[in-house]
């Protein structure tokens, strides 16, 4: 198939930043003349520490003219952290403060003439961690910190012994990982997922294999995102949920390499070198994963007549394993052409393999519990997939975070093949053989997709900034789905008339624009995006096709106001889209057992979210506590709708589709505390309650009122300057949907860390599902039938992990205070 998408925009912005001009040496700047002559004015204060309130010694004072920035005095503090500066005329001016390991701050002071003195009192600086010429300087650093949009929690901190990133977004609060791999926020699985703030080009069960293969050693930290701007994609319901990756930023050669493995069939192990010489900057990281596991469970059902008689029973008991492996390959590099533009280039290879097999016993009985049929049934799926994504891109700055300009492009290659066979085996009666009754599924699938994007950001006023840019996408899918059966058992396959095929292309071109204003301790930013999407399945039989074709506006603001350094509130308004996926778009029928199938709806149209949600927090010495009420309107939502009287070829089934229901609305509130009692304690805990009403609208009758809430808990405890103890624990309470009502859930897992060769290595144990608690209940059903399914899915585990580390320190350059940038405004 031929496909044109015009990305050719991205490019040219891109090429236009072109050659930079050499950058304006540390000084005066053209024009700005001497600074003025000494005065009778001065300036005192004093440099403490955030933490402790302790003095900093020998801090740098540096004084600046306001209006130029030109340099006009400085001082080193005393041991005491007192500083003063003299002979200052009058006139405003900024102080900046810093410290190796130590944010620098930087606050503004007038000199008059009727008030020449200026008092500044206690200058306040945080810690951050770095490491001057081969010597490391450790600041502590709490696990979560709290930011204007989003949530970050610090991979080595909320999951230190976690051996895929899948592992690491487990223990992160209001998110939650199934057995299958599939991520969920607040209970709600329609959540995008980003690598380095990039959408994940996979999604689905495809995703959920990409994070087990993804090495935790390479997860900076996990971004939690409820409601973002309209710079963001506008795709998750519940918002997004950006895995941040490690970087190459060591000066030389430096790298890691980590072993695990656990009692079950589980094991895995990835490496990691970064280099940096110059103006070159490569990374690269490599993960492979295996894992292996039981899964039992039932599926009963109990069919009724019109006066809740029992007509007919069946009883299915399953026995199976599921295993899957893989190889995740990520390389980076960036070299800095000139002072201004660097080029990127970003490629990541992912192959991967499952299996999954499974035995079911079904027995069939009247509704006097008389025994009609019984027979096993057998089930084999091999599955494979690659996974190719390459991300080229230019970023021009012309002065950090205040005016810049970048570019990309990216194409992604994915393919999957899947082939399942069925076989069911009557009882051998006596002096005859077993009759095995066969059935294939093959799937054979190839997607291709294409971005290309550009991104502007500038101040237009010291405390205007604005961020504009233009994105676009082309995706186009091929499936084939083959259906054979050996109907009467003699090993003579024949083409079902379930097989069939279909294509799928989608484009979307969309522009957007943010300005955001600070006005002292209050700051706003509102944003505007505007998307051209169209999309068309077709069916090759019969041969039809379903195009659609829309334009959507999507319009977000916030409010954050900080009457403290320590306090915050805010409010912030966003919309948000749910595209249906195309497993939700297909109507073949995929069959889990003898007696469940999934059938998509190639009618779906996208859902509308208005998402509100409120903040207030506070962050103090010991820790901080942040509480988010939020409300949700939905329209044309999609829900999952189960029928209990489903017929597809031939057999009586229950059946998941998807459907658009009028509207729904929900609402409720996350708390989040975190403690901080330097290393013999740091814990947070987080607590989710929501409502959840649904209404089908005049033409249906399925409708849902539901309260759900979840906890998290969190610990972690050093026992000794090399030995780490943590915990975490999950729950999840019971939670009805339209026609069925899940049970609650719940998790732990622990670890023990031990560091050794003081920080170069670590060895670690971790105890995963200690309880063997981790599974599912759901009880579906109507007047006619109800269905109970249970599943267990064997994740208990006892894992060893083994982590060293090998290279050159990272030195990092502290700034000379003459190149430091002046402020930028909010929202950074």
């Amino acid at each position: 198939m031929k496909r044109n998408f015009l990305a050719t925009l991205a490019l040219a912005l891109c090429a236009a930043a072109g050659s930079a001009d050499a950058q304006t040496p540390a000084g005066p700047r053209p024009g700005a003349g001497a600074p003025p002559p000494a005065g009778n004015g001065e300036v005192m204060g004093m440099v403490i520490d955030t933490t402790s309130s302790a003095p900093i010694p020998r801090a740098s004072v540096a004084v600046r003219m306001k209006a130029d920035s030109s340099l006009v005095a400085g001082a080193i503090a005393t041991s005491d952290g007192a500083f003063r500066i003299q002979g200052l005329r009058p006139g405003a001016y900024t102080l900046r403060v810093a410290s190796i390991g130590f944010r620098p701050k930087v606050v503004p002071f007038t000199i008059a003439e009727a008030t020449p003195r200026a008092l500044v009192g206690k200058l306040a600086l945080s810690h951050v961690a770095v490491t001057l010429q081969g010597v490391e300087v450790q600041g502590e650093r709490p696990t979560v910190a709290i930011e204007p949009d989003r949530n970050s929690y610090r991979a080595k901190d909320v999951a230190p012994a976690a051996g895929t990133a899948s592992d690491v977004l487990q223990a992160v609060p209001s998110v939650e990982v199934d057995a299958d791999g599939k991520v969920s926020l607040r209970g709600n699985e329609n959540v995008a997922v980003q690598i380095n703030g990039r959408p994940s080009p996979i999604r689905g069960a495809q995703l959920g294999a990409y994070l087990r293969q993804l090495p935790a050693t390479i997860v900076e930290r996990i971004e939690v995102v409820p409601n973002p701007s309209a710079r963001h994609d506008p795709e998750g319901m519940a918002g997004i949920l950006n895995i941040v990756l490690k970087q190459g930023a060591d000066l030389g050669i430096s790298g890691g390499v980590t072993l695990s493995g656990a009692n079950t069939e589980r094991y895995n192990g990835s490496g990691n070198l970064g280099y940096q010489e110059g103006n070159l900057t490569l990374f690269g990281s490599y993960g492979f994963n295996s894992d292996g596991r039981g899964v039992i469970g039932i599926n009963d059902r109990e069919r009724f007549d019109a006066l809740r008689i029992p007509l007919s029973y069946t009883e299915q008991e399953i026995d199976g394993s599921v295993g899957s492996a893989g190889h995740n390959l990520n390389t980076t590099a960036d070299y800095k052409l000139n002072s201004r533009d660097v080029l990127s280039n970003g490629l990541s290879i992912n192959k991967r393999r499952s299996t999954d097999e499974s035995l079911s016993g079904i027995a069939e009985f009247t509704g006097g519990r008389v025994l009609l049929d019984q027979y096993n049934r057998f089930r084999d799926s091999r599955a494979s997939g690659l996974v190719i994504d390459n991300t080229l891109s230019l970023k021009r700055t012309f002065e950090p975070r205040v005016h810049e300009l970048g570019g990309e492009i990216r194409y992604n290659r994915s393919s999957d093949d899947d082939e399942t066979q069925f076989w069911r085996q009557s009882p051998v009666e006596s002096g005859s053989l077993a009759r095995l009754q066969g059935e294939n599924n093959i799937v054979d699938a190839l997607s291709h997709q294409l971005n290309g994007q550009v991104d502007y950001t500038r101040n237009i006023r010291a405390k205007t900034k604005l961020e504009t840019g233009y994105k676009g996408i082309a995706r186009w899918l091929d499936r084939d789905y083959l259906v054979e059966k050996d109907a009467l058992g003699t090993g003579n396959f024949t083409r079902s008339e379930l097989s069939n095929a279909f294509q799928f292309d989608e484009q979307i071109h969309a522009v957007y624009g943010v300005l955001s204003q600070s006005l002292g301790k209050l700051e706003l930013q509102g944003g505007l995006r505007a998307e051209q999407a169209s999309r068309d399945f077709s069916l090759a039989t019969p041969a039809e096709s379903y195009p659609y074709s829309y334009s959507s506006l999507f319009p977000s603001g916030v409010i954050r106001f900080k009457p403290s350094d320590a306090t915050e509130l805010k409010a912030s308004y966003s919309r948000r889209i749910r595209r249906p996926g195309t497993q939700e778009l297909n109507p073949f029928p995929v069959f889990f057992d003898a007696q469940n199938v999934f059938i998509g709806n190639p009618l779906l149209d996208p859902e509308y979210t208005d998402a509100i949600e409120l903040g207030a927090s506070k962050q103090g010495k010991f820790g901080s506590l942040q509480i988010s009420p939020f409300y949700r309107h939905t329209t044309d939502i999609i829900r999952v709708i189960i029928n209990t009287a489903g017929v597809i070829d031939g057999r009586d089934v229950t059946s998941v589709t998807f459907e658009n229901l009028a509207n729904a609305n929900s609402w409720g509130t996350d708390l989040n505390g975190s403690l901080r009692l330097g290393p013999k304690f740091n814990g947070f805990a987080s607590f989710n309650v929501f409502k959840l009403v649904t209404d089908g609208g005049s033409e249906s009758a399925l409708s849902s009122n539901a309260v759900t809430w979840s906890y998290r808990l969190n610990a972690t405890t050093q026992l000794s300057p090399t030995l780490t103890l943590q915990g975490m624990y999950n729950y999840r309470a019971p939670v009805n949907i339209e026609r069925a009502r899940f049970s609650g859930s719940q998790s732990a897992n622990v670890s023990l860390r031990k560091k050794i060769y003081g920080d170069k290595a670590s060895v670690a144990v971790r105890f995963v599902d200690p309880f063997n608690t981790i599974g599912f209940k759901i009880r579906a059903g109507d007047d006619n039938l109800t269905q109970i399914t249970e599943r267990k899915f064997g994740v208990r585990a006892t894992y060893v992990t083994f982590q060293y580390n090998f290279g050159q320190a990272p030195k990092i350059r502290p700034p000379r205070q003459d190149a430091e940038p002046q402020a930028a405004p909010v929202f950074q």
